[in-house]
Order: C-alpha cells, then structure tokens, then sequence
C-alpha cells in the first residue's frame, strides 16, 4: 500500500475516534453522525484503493477496477447528500427535490457503459477512464443544486459562523470535481488521493475544532454560573467578619439574591428607606460603592 494512502487512513482512524467520542457525548446531536459515517466509506475506500488493482488477486481485474469504482462512486456522492439532508435543500427547490429522488438513474449507467467499453475496446484502462465520465457528471450535477441553493439558505440563517463552515463544506467538494480529469488523464494514484481526502480530513478537523471550543465556552459558562451562586454560609461567616449586625446580614444576604429594594422592604416588612439605610451602612462597613463588589467581596474565601 502507498505510504500516502496509508497516512490518510491512519488520520481518518485518529477522526473517527475523536468525532465517536463527541457522538457518546453528545448521543442527540445528528450534525456529526453523518460525517462519523462518511469518515468510514472514507477509510473503506482508500484501502480498497490502495490494494486494488492488483493481478496476483484471484478477482478478475475487470471486477476490481469496478468494485474500487463503485465505492469510490459512493463515497464521494455521500457528502453531496449530507448537504442535501443537513441544508434541506429538496424543502426549498422542487428541481432539487426531482434530481434527488430521481439520483439513482445517475448510478445505474455506470456499470452499463463500463461493460459494453470493456466489450468493445478490451482494454481496462479505457473501459475504466471513459465510463467515470458518469459518476464525474453526476457529481457536477449534485455540486451545481448545493451551490445553487446555499445562498439562498445561508440567507436564511441568522449565524454568520454556520454560513462559513457551510461554505468550507461546500469548498471541499469542489475540489472532487478535479478527480475525474485526474483518473482521465493518469495523473496518478497519490494525486487522485490527495484530491480524494485532503477537503474532508479538513473539514472533520474544522468540526472537531469547533466540538472543542464550544465544550470549552460550555465549561468557563458553568463556571461563571458556579462562581455566580451565593453560598449562605460563607456570606453571612464574612457578615460578621465585617461587623455587619444580624438586620444588615438579612439585607445582604437578600442583595445577593439579586432581590431589589422594594422587594427586601417586602421581604423583612421594612420601609425602602430604611433598606437604604441599611445598604448604605453595609457598603460603609464593607468599603465598596456597589451590589456587585458587594458580593464579589462577601462571596469569596478571605
């Protein structure tokens, strides 16, 4: 096996593993469970790829260019359809929605015209170059309905930073569209590769680095809200600490509860003024001008 294809499926193992463990964590989120499946017809195909064709095998080669062809096929039609799936491009254009229903008529003529060239030209080379002119103008057509439609969809939302990876996503498939001129031209195995799965490695680590930034953002948000809670005890430990008396404890504790003035007043069946009185004293005692110094102050282990 090339060293290049064997390093691609090392990374798409390493992916799988990082994109199934946001899966377990997340057993809700649908947004990554499809790129968790195409991780694998990726790896599937590069170890098809990279084994076959091979004349020492048993399997007729005619029956190895087709099988490799026809995961290939597969695989890389697979992320057009996320697209249609995740952007519900078929909700909002009725041609896209009568080019997806009908997709599998691009499928059938493959294998049809890979036979008659093979029994016509008896040359595999040929017979395998000419008929992936199908899966070629098959995957023009899908790109050309997700370009047309994103725009339109990108219109819609309201966040800036899906429209981008949307437009990331769609950049990595644009770049298949050069395989078929490559496999056409015999530019070679490691190029066709490269093209194969340089978009998605990308695009999977894009996702995972966004897993991770917002798993942190999650966890400093917690944080906030954990450094957030008045904790009774220690408040009213630093009350006294302080030299605030047992009414002016009650108000802080109130004020820390984010209660307002007339709802302390309420509370302790006191005017609003002499709650006044009282935060004017605590803040006094306590050298702050402030609610929030207040419980910052009051809130923290001294």
């Amino acid at each position: 096996m090339h060293p290049i294809i064997l390093g691609f499926i090392i990374i798409e193992f390493i992916l799988i593993g990082a994109v199934g463990l946001y899966c377990l964590e997340r057993p809700s989120a649908t947004d990554r469970k499809g790129y968790f499946i195409f991780l694998k017809m990726l790896i599937l195909l590069n170890v098809v790829n990279g084994l076959i064709p091979n004349p020492d095998l048993k399997i007729t080669l005619a029956f190895q260019y087709f099988l490799r062809n026809t995961i290939g096929f597969i695989t890389v039609s697979y992320l057009p359809y996320l697209y249609f799936k995740k952007l519900n491009i078929t909700r909002i254009n009725k041609n896209a929605k009568k080019v997806w229903s009908n997709r599998f008529l691009f499928i059938a003529p493959y294998p049809m015209l890979f036979a008659i060239l093979y029994s016509i030209c008896n040359d595999l080379e040929i017979a395998n170059r000419f008929s992936l002119l199908v899966p070629f103008l098959n995957n023009m057509t899908l790109v050309a309905i997700a370009g047309k439609n994103i725009s339109d969809i990108s219109e819609i939302r309201e966040d800036g930073g899906k429209i981008s990876m949307d437009l990331f996503a769609f950049a990595t498939i644009l770049s298949w569209l050069f395989i078929y001129p490559i496999i056409h031209l015999n530019g070679g195995k490691e190029l066709e590769t490269i093209l194969i799965n340089l978009g998605p490695i990308a695009l999977n680590i894009l996702l995972l680095h966004n897993w991770l930034k917002n798993k942190r953002l999650e966890n400093e948000t917690l944080q906030n809200y954990v450094s957030l809670a008045p904790s009774l005890n220690l408040i009213t430990d630093n009350c006294q600490n302080w030299g605030l008396s047992e009414r002016e404890t009650e108000v802080v504790l109130l004020l820390c509860h984010r209660f307002k003035r007339q709802q302390i007043a309420d509370k302790l069946f006191i005017s609003i003024r002499t709650v006044d009185k009282h935060i004017e004293r605590i803040f006094l005692k306590t050298g702050v001008s402030s609610r929030d110094s207040l419980f910052e102050k009051l809130n923290t282990v001294t």
